[in-house]
């Protein structure tokens, strides 16, 4: 009770920030408007409002399906191992809001977080009244907010992992990155990206620009041709490598001419993260077709007797692909628990519905629970001491239930995860 008094001004910034979710605009992520660029000169209107100096900084700039945000956080820490003064914006965050914007081994401070919403609210509200292009989107003020801290705190390199896409991200509005990095190209956010991995491809290359270096893990050639083309016309240098994000971080660490290039041991948080023993507990925050079978395939080197699956997904995912998926993939006695995640303005899959996609074999092993919690606190009581309990779907259902072993306030006391 005594915490959240003492971050009760952070709370109500965060619940601001939230609210504006509900205001009435064309957003990206709705796709409810025919050019895209609409959305980057929004983002750039709300920089110039802001009197953010974009120069100041030398970028990385990072994009893909999936592990935009391992590669972040591992570039990060390559660059702190060098000396270097580096600020990340991640997207989305696991528990709390400070979580999205790091400066060194810290993250903003919650009376820090308050400040920048603060100075934002007008400008908010002017371009709410006064911009053609509306107010700004949650995500172009978390990104405002991300680049007005790192001024203050001098960094000399930002690294910024993409929300969605590429080209007409709002963090596409930087100038030309000294690297832009693609991970992979998956099936996701086809409303918005496209229909084929050739058009995914494309809008994920728009963070390419003249004079940069790209850098993939990608590994089809069709999708490799698209991404070469692309740097050739904008003279950038085009760097395909054939291993995992680690190697990914070590390429883009020798582009920046960095000395150190060891990897340490890092900890994410939502990451098949092992957060509790007997029984096993797993956070891991997939979200789309190609995470979840990963995570999959990584459980096939865990060992345990039987598999509680707390599960939810977004609505605007593959459901039924994903479902069929993760139904070939469940271990023989595995039980089902399918939920809701408690973020506003971001709809979930109905249980239900996801129930009613489940082949029939697996159906009587699985129950519905709306609420996260009460799901939770069920499978803990059932599962015995060498189960596995994987709570996975969504980003937001893994950093919401992390809460049960670190408190929210307690990240925000320390500006840690962990």
């Amino acid at each position: 009770m005594v915490e959240e008094i003492k971050f009760s001004k952070y709370y109500k910034s965060v619940k601001y920030l939230e609210s504006t979710l509900d205001i009435e605009r064309p957003e990206y992520m709705e796709n409810r408007h025919s050019d895209g660029s609409f959305f980057l000169l929004r983002m750039k209107e709300l920089i110039k409002y802001l009197d953010i100096d974009l120069s100041k900084f030398k970028y990385i700039h990072i994009a893909g399906t999936s592990g935009k945000g391992s590669t972040t956080a591992l570039v990060h820490q390559l660059l702190i191992d060098n000396g270097k003064k580096v600020g990340s914006f991640y997207s989305p965050h696991p528990t709390t809001s400070i979580e999205r914007i790091k400066v060194g081994d810290k993250y903003i401070s919650p009376s820090d977080f308050t400040k920048l919403i603060e100075k934002i609210k007008p400008i908010v509200k002017k371009m709410s009244k006064g911009s053609k292009y509306g107010a700004p989107s949650y995500f172009e003020i978390f990104l405002a907010m991300a680049l007005i801290h790192f001024t203050k705190k001098k960094c000399e390199y930002v690294v910024l992992e993409t929300g969605c896409g590429g080209e007409f991200d709002a963090t596409n509005a930087i100038p030309a990155p000294l690297v832009s990095a693609i991970t992979n190209i998956g099936f996701d956010h086809m409303q918005i990206l496209g229909k084929t991995l050739e058009k995914i491809a494309k809008t994920k290359a728009g963070i390419i620009k003249k004079g940069s270096i790209c850098v993939t893990t990608e590994k089809r050639d069709k999708l490799l041709k698209i991404f070469e083309s692309i740097c050739k016309t904008k003279k950038a240098k085009f760097i395909s490598i054939k291993g995992s994000n680690e190697e990914l971080a070590i390429e883009i660490g020798r582009q920046l001419g960095l000395k150190k290039l060891e990897l340490k041991p890092l900890k994410l948080s939502c990451r098949l993260e092992s957060i509790q023993k007997n029984p096993r507990v797993i956070l891991d925050g997939a979200h789309n077709y190609d995470k979840l079978k990963s995570t999959f395939n990584n459980l096939e080197n865990i060992k345990y007797n039987k598999l509680y699956l707390i599960f939810t997904l977004n609505e605007n995912k593959e459901v039924q692909r994903i479902i069929k998926m993760v139904s070939s993939s469940l271990p023989k006695g595995s039980e089902v628990i399918l939920t809701k995640h408690l973020i506003e303005g971001r709809a979930c899959a109905m249980p239900k519905m996801m129930y009613n996609l489940f082949p029939s074999g697996i159906k009587d092993n699985i129950s519905i629970y709306t609420d996260p919690w009460e799901a939770l606190e069920r499978v803990i009581k059932k599962a015995r001491k060498n189960d596995l309990i994987l709570i996975t779907g969504s980003f937001y259902l893994a950093g919401e239930l992390r809460k049960k072993w670190i408190l929210e306030e307690e990240i925000l006391r320390n500006n840690e995860t962990f």
